[in-house]
């Protein structure tokens, strides 16, 4: 199965409920994919303050909708671009929120239970946060970190958003329920048998695992269970470092298969 596009990039989130969210470099349109189905929808061009894009995908599964959510790259705002799927929306829609905030290019993405989590600056600039969009609701919330966590490292652990921390890799946080809009933030300390400069967290397995990828590979991923201080290697026959480019895989965990027409 060929991947859609010459030039394309995939967001820095995993799948959302069989769907992967896709942007066209050269175009600038952000795409939806599912690949069960191979069908792509290209959506229309937002219209943005800077060239440059951020493109989250959230699932609702009360009333069982995908939405798409845009921000520029690099820029202050308090709007967001809205793309609802499957309901005949023509042209990106504008949400408002009173939380000022930027979002660097490649920020890393999540949709937990309904919500986006993704990573931005506060409006002074210097501070990361978690920005929260409830899809159903559409408001936006800031959610302060515990730590100084590693920018590109955001996962679904558990069923639960969780960062690694930036000083001491071996130590995961984990956003707890909500209560009233008040966040809490537990963490767990691990033993992981893998360099940091060698290999990135791409994720975590239902079970518990954490899923590395080498840099500059694509033979191999590895996966490593915090609890039992164990890990596997899965081997992937018949692809080669040379068929892939010295370029690191994009995994996409527990994906499942779905059978919604775009």
């Amino acid at each position: 199965m060929e991947v859609p596009g010459k030039h394309c990039y995939f967001s820095c989130m995993e799948y959302v409920h069989g769907l992967i969210c896709i942007e066209d470099i050269d175009s600038r349109k952000p795409l939806v994919w599912n690949p069960t189905l191979g069908q792509l929808l290209v959506l229309p061009k937002p219209k943005m303050s800077s060239r440059h894009m951020n493109v989250f995908l959230g699932y609702d599964p009360v009333e069982g909708k995908h939405k798409v959510v845009c921000l520029p790259h690099r820029k202050t705002c308090y709007v967001c671009r809205v793309f609802t799927l499957g309901t005949g929306q023509e042209s990106w829609r504008t949400v408002k929120t009173k939380f000022k905030h930027s979002v660097e290019s490649f920020a890393s993405g999540r949709c937990i239970k309904g919500v986006i989590y993704y990573l931005a600056c506060n409006r002074q600039g210097y501070d990361t946060v978690v920005m929260s969009f409830d899809v159903r609701s559409e408001i936006l919330h800031m959610i302060e970190l515990p730590s100084s966590i590693q920018w590109d490292v955001l996962i679904t652990y558990k069923g639960r958003l969780a960062c690694i921390d930036e000083i001491d890799d071996n130590r995961l946080w984990s956003l707890e329920d909500e209560t009233d809009k008040h966040y809490k933030w537990s963490f767990q300390d691990f033993l992981s048998p893998l360099y940091k400069f060698f290999f990135q967290l791409q994720g975590s397995t239902h079970a518990g695992e954490f899923i590395y990828v080498p840099f500059n590979k694509s033979s191999y991923i590895e996966f490593y269970d915090p609890v039992g201080n164990s890990w596997r290697r899965l081997e992937l026959e018949g692809n080669s470092d040379k068929e892939f480019g010295h370029r690191t895989m994009k995994v996409f965990p527990n994906h499942i298969e779905s059978l919604m027409p775009l």
